[in-house]
């Protein structure tokens, strides 16, 4: 008697131990299909942003915008200035 007992009291400890196994694990894996999609989405993200910076920062667009909000322009003959080189100091 008290030997079946003990054995009663093992397969609901058993039991109960399997249950709470089964439930931390369902839980687990639903935490990483959470985390899983979350990566998916900073990716996602990531290469939308690496692509925008691209469009953004062609040459075209930036020579657009120095001429259209900076007021910039190619510089004409009577703006340029040209130097000639500084003496050599090999002879000294």
């Amino acid at each position: 008697m008290k030997l079946g007992l003990i054995l009663f009291v093992l397969l609901i400890t058993s039991a109960i131990s399997l249950v709470t196994a089964r439930h931390d694990t369902r839980k687990l894996v639903t935490e990483l299909e959470v985390e899983r999609n979350k990566g998916l989405q900073i990716r996602q993200e990531r290469a939308m942003l690496v692509t925008e910076k691209s469009t953004l920062s062609t040459p075209s667009r930036i020579e657009q915008l120095a001429i259209k909000k900076l007021g910039m322009k190619y510089p004409n003959s009577r703006d340029t200035i040209l130097l000639s080189p500084p003496p050599s100091r090999a002879n000294q």
